[in-house]
Parts: structure tokens; sequence; C-alpha cells
């Protein structure tokens, strides 16, 4: 895309966002140009979403933004190299200015498309009204629609404008949103975050759509997001924002290439997941560079007791403790095979299958067929990844793994004993020897008891001082101070709530640790923190893992034997390395190329 550097489009000038007394954004200035592409990059709390809804006067109440904002918006529907722009200052426009620019000149596609749609209007009607809004005199706006659908890929779009938004999977409603953003032919568009809840194929088909859209219709673009990767796939410069500041910026090839500030080099080395070539951990910000200094933490940094453990080896080359996996893809002829199969494995899996749904009279019922006859082994002490998109039934497999749900057929062995079928009571034994860690630690956290209380409640029977003396244990073996103890889970940041979580899933001392995208959540710093104390844990308790996962690149880390599924079943199974390198099942190889790259020659 073609960028003209003497003509500004926005101009930020000391833009500071307070609550009360709280700095939040601290006076932070940049200029975007037309025709760019910038991405405006921080973990949380670095002020990188404040920015973005200053800049289209979308603050929640009690915030309050001082500095300058300047829209230098041609105004007209059609513009053009003589278009007189006009000035506006974004933060002293009154509700009528701001209304005539967003969705006309200055649009928005947020992260979760769910809660921007109106669920009870259909698609068509809501891309009807974006236009209508600021072009009232348009009569029949149904090829207006139609054609704005199809421009985004969504297929049948004349049908596809009367569903509504829960009709349509996350990816079809967050085309649906760049629709209704692109609809007016913004010169700029802001994009908070809009692809970090979709999966890496669905996120690569959209970014591609966002900068095809871009660039058609000439806008320019600032891209808020944590992930670096998908910034490299769109942008053209970025911002990097650190504690409401802005700590380096500049040319994306040169800043992913030779970063100049610490932080900047550090976050690319925690992206990428690259290991100290002497212990072979992840590096994480105190780690990646030696020049960061101990006031330069963030709050959500904590040192990790692992730093000065025995050095782990560097992954993915963990000892197997059986003879290296076989590379299986599921046969195209039909049949299962049994994938991973080992000698008494910790967990046995056969011919599983879990089918939601009853057929109705004369078999017109609907059901659902969520697992398709799977079968494999996990053997003791091995670490064990699933991986695959929304809808393949990964999650399912684990309900049924740790018997939340009952399989439709099939069987699941726990050490040698069955576990479908059998009532609770006769299954306390596998609550302790088998736990699991939730993606979201503040939804499995109950927040009216204290860590003592969340960390200490699977020990029936213990005395009030084997308790504490269990509790104080397990905070120093996830990192946290003891103080922690009689604090409640709001107190703490994400990080430090998962590894709440791991302390209590650990206070049973099981042998299988069951990890629910337990990472997928987590700022790139902290992730690597967390991935580090698992690696720790998993070799002091000598814990078999199961690692359910949407990222790849998360699971070649951290296991030794990774399985794909797709629409039920298994399609692909073996060698964390070998799988990851030399994919054999299409499927796997689209999700591998899909993978953003930060630099090149990442893994």
């Amino acid at each position: 895309m073609s960028t003209d550097p003497a003509e500004r489009l926005l101009s930020v000038e000391n833009l500071t966002v307070s609550a009360g007394s709280d700095q939040l954004v601290q006076g932070i200035s940049f200029d975007l140009f037309r025709g760019e592409r910038v991405g405006l990059i921080g973990e949380s709390g670095s002020g990188k979403s404040l920015t973005c809804l200053s800049v289209i006067g979308l603050l929640d109440e009690g915030l309050h933004a001082e500095g300058s904002i300047t829209f230098h918006t041609s105004g007209a529907a059609e513009p053009g190299p003589e278009t007189e722009p006009q000035h506006v200052d974004l933060l002293n426009a009154d509700e009528n200015q701001l209304s005539a620019i967003r969705g006309n000149r200055l649009s928005m596609v947020f992260q979760e498309p769910m809660t921007a749609l109106n669920p009870l209007m259909k698609v068509g009607d809501q891309l009807a009204e974006v236009i209508r809004l600021h072009h009232p005199k348009t009569k029949d706006l149904r090829p207006r629609v139609a054609e704005l659908l199809a421009s985004v890929q969504i297929p049948d779009p004349q049908r596809t404008a009367t569903v509504y938004p829960h009709q349509m999977s996350g990816g079809q409603r967050q085309r649906v949103m760049l629709a209704m953003a692109m609809a007016n032919g913004p010169e700029l568009l802001l994009a908070d975050e809009p692809t970090t809840a979709l999966d890496v194929t669905v996120q690569k088909r959209v970014l591609n759509l966002m900068a095809q859209q871009v660039e058609s219709v000439g806008s320019s673009l600032l891209f808020i997001t944590h992930d670096l990767g998908v910034v490299s796939e769109v942008c053209d410069r970025v911002i990097i924002m650190r504690h409401g500041r802005i700590v380096e910026s500049g040319p994306i090839d040169r800043v992913f290439t030779a970063p100049e500030h610490p932080y900047t080099r550090s976050l690319l080395a925690a992206s990428d997941l690259e290991t100290h070539p002497a212990t072979g951990r992840l590096l994480t910000l105190e780690t990646a560079d030696d020049a960061h200094a101990a006031s330069d933490t963030p709050p959500d940094t904590l040192e990790s007791r692992a730093e000065s453990v025995s050095p782990a080896p560097a992954s993915p080359a963990h000892e197997p403790p059986q003879a290296a996996a076989e590379h299986l893809t599921l046969p195209a002829e039909g049949g299962t095979p049994v994938f991973n199969a080992v000698h008494s494995p910790a967990l046995r899996v056969r011919d599983l299958t879990r089918t939601y749904g009853k057929p109705g009279l004369f078999g017109r019922g609907m059901v659902v067929p969520a697992l398709r006859g799977v079968s494999f082994d996990v053997a003791v002490g091995q670490r064990f990844g699933i991986v695959g998109e929304s809808g393949c039934g990964k999650s399912t497999l684990l309900r049924l793994l740790t018997k939340l749900d009952e399989p439709t057929s099939g069987q699941v062995e726990v050490n040698g004993e069955p576990i479908p079928g059998r009532p609770e009571r006769q299954l306390r034994w596998l609550r302790e020897a088998m736990q699991i860690v939730f993606q979201d630690p503040m939804g499995s956290l109950d927040p009216r008891m204290s860590v003592t209380d969340i960390i200490a409640e699977p020990l029936h029977g213990a005395s009030r001082s084997q308790r504490g003396a269990r509790v104080n244990e397990l905070l120093d073996q996830v990192g946290l101070p003891r103080s922690s103890a009689e604090k409640y889970p709001h107190e703490f940041s994400g990080g430090q709530r998962q590894r709440i979580a791991i302390a209590r899933a650990l206070v049973t001392r099981p042998k299988i640790l069951v990890a629910d995208e337990a990472v997928s959540a987590l700022d790139v710093s902290v992730r690597a923190q967390v991935l580090n104390l698992l690696d720790d844990l998993v070799e002091e308790y000598n814990l078999t893992l199961v690692f359910v996962s949407h990222d790849l690149n998360v699971v070649h880390h951290s296991c030794d034997v990774v399985a794909v599924m797709s629409a039920g079943r298994i399609v692909e199974c073996g060698p964390a390395e070998t799988v990851m390198r030399t994919p054999a099942h299409p499927y796997t190889a689209e999700l591998v190329a899909a993978i953003p790259r930060v630099r090149e020659g990442a893994p």
C-alpha cells in the first residue's frame, strides 16, 4: 500500500488517560499517515486499548482523557486530491460531531463480535442500518448489503443477510463486523484485538481480508494487539507500549529484526518461545535481556522459583519415558489406529465416541457426533499434547477423560482402571489421581474464598496446621509469596491467578495433570513464566501431562507427543518435533502454515 508521508491522517499529542489520580496512559504522542498500517502493541495494562478508545470517543465513565487527538478527515463522501481536509479535535468534539464521523470516516472492529453485534437484529439489517445512518436517502440497500458480505467472503450472502449473529460461527461474525466497519469507506479503521478469539486458520483468513479491504478502499489502519505475530502479517510500522508509555516505534522490519529497547527484545523472545542457550528454559522478561533494571519490572512479572533450580533440558528435547512415539495419520480408507500405543499406559482411550442429541420420530432428529472413535495411549510421565481448532472435539474429549461427561460408547482407563459408567463414590481416587487446570483462572477460583481455602479445599480430614503447611509449600513451589495465602483472587494479576490454580491442582499430589488452554489467556511474557513453572512441576512431581491447546507453538515446546484433532477424530499423532517440522496430514500442514511468524526462522 502506498503511504503519503506528507499527509497526516491522525495526530495524537501528549495523550493522558486517568482514572482519578492514576495515569493509565502517560502523555503519549504519535502520527498516523494516509495509507499507513500501524500496529499498537502492548501487554495487558499497557494502555493500548485505552488509546484506541480515546481516538473513537468510547472511554468508560470515570476515565478522563487530556491532550490532543486530531483527525485530519477529508469530510467528503469520495475524498480526492483536491479535497480540503477538516481538522477535528476528537477529544473535544461534541456527540453530534463524533456521530457523524464514527462508522463513516472512522470505524472500529472490536475483539468480540458477539457483544458488538445486536443479537435481536438480522445481520443484513445491521449492515443496512450503518449505511442508512450516514446515507439516509439510500432506498434499496439489499444489493449493497449482499455486496459487502460477499466482499468479506461470506458464503451465500443473500441467505446470510437473513440470519441472526448467534447462527454464525465466530469467524463469520468477525467478517460481518469487518464488512460493517468498511461499509462507508472509512479513512481510518481501528481494530482492537480483532482476531484474538479466533482459531489460527480463521485468524489468517480474517487478517488477509482486513488487509485487502483496507487496501481496496484506500484506508489507514490502527491495529491494536498483544500478538506480535499477528502484527507482522498486516502492519508496516509498530508502536510498542508499556505501562502507559511508548517505549519504541518504527518500521516493522527494523523493530522486529533490530529492536533497540530491552522490553521490545524481551517481548520478541517471549513471543517466539525462545529458550536460553545454557538452560533450555523459555526466556522471560527477567532473563531475555540483562539490561532490564529491577525497577522496570512489570507488576505481573514474578521471579519464578524455577530460575534457581537445576537447568532443564531444552524443549522439545525432553527425554521421553518410553520409546519414541510412532508417527501416524488417520488412514483415508477408514479404520481408526491406536495412536501413541504404549505398554501399561497412565491413560488408555479406546474407540471413544460422544454423540449429542437424539434421533427423532422417523429418524428426523438432530444428532451431532462430537467424538468419532478416538483411540490413543498416554505413557506414564509423558507430556501429551492435544491440538485442534474450535469444534474439533478436544474439549469434549477432555470432559470424558476427567469424567465430567459420559461417552456414548468406548472406554477410558486411568492406571488400568475403567472410568465410564462407574458411580462417583467408586471414583474418589480419580479426583486425587487426576487434576485439571482451566483456561480462565478467574472463572475457576471462588472469589469469596481466600487463597488458603481455595488451595486446601480438597484436603479432607487434614488439620488446620497440615493445611497451612501444605499451602505454604505449594505457594513456594509456584513462585508466590506466603503472604498471598490470606488474599483473594481479585487481588492478583492473571498470571498470579493461574499459579494459584496450578497450586490447587497439585495439592492432592496427582499423577496426571490436565491443562486445558492453561496459558492461552496470558500475555506472552507471563505465558513463558507459567510454561517454565509447568516444566519444573512436571519434573518434580513426575506428572503425566495432558496439554490441550489450539496453539501449536506452545504444544511444540511443552510436549513430547502431539495429537492433532479435526471433526471429532485424531488425524495425526507423533513426536512433537516431527509433527511440527514435517506434518503428514493436510489439515496439520494447514495449521502449521497458518501460524503467524514474528521473525523469519522463528519456531
